[in-house]
């Protein structure tokens, strides 16, 4: 766990997420993202990515939109094998590398700024 900047906190994984770990991981960053905005969730090291991953990565999702958290995740080939199985449409914010996914929260960021600033 990093913190990149005030409101944006990093995560990352290394290894296997499966049924021994899986439901570890949401309470994890359940547990971490409580003052920050913004998450970016690094599997780019995970080995292998069970169904359990997916439960995982579901309930991060969940957690992050109720509590205002924009974020995304970064994923190895077994995540990206996981995720084009059980999110066919894409609904989960993957990005294809880092620097994209930070790029992304930047704009996300300068956007909610915009729409705080006209109200």
């Amino acid at each position: 766990m990093r913190r990149l900047a005030a409101s944006r906190l990093a995560i990352a994984v290394i290894g296997d997420i499966d049924a021994g770990n899986g439901r570890e991981l949401g309470r994890f960053v359940e547990q971490h993202t409580g003052i920050s905005r913004q998450l970016v969730l690094d599997l780019r090291a995970v080995d292998f990515a069970g169904t359990q991953a997916f439960t995982a990565i579901y309930y991060i999702s969940v957690h992050c939109a109720r509590n205002d958290v924009d974020w995304i995740l970064v994923g190895s080939h077994p995540v990206r094998r996981l995720l084009s199985i059980c999110d066919p449409d894409g609904e989960l914010p993957l990005a294809d590398d880092l620097t994209s996914a930070l790029e992304r929260l930047t704009r996300t960021a300068r956007c909610h700024q915009h729409v705080r600033s006209a109200v």
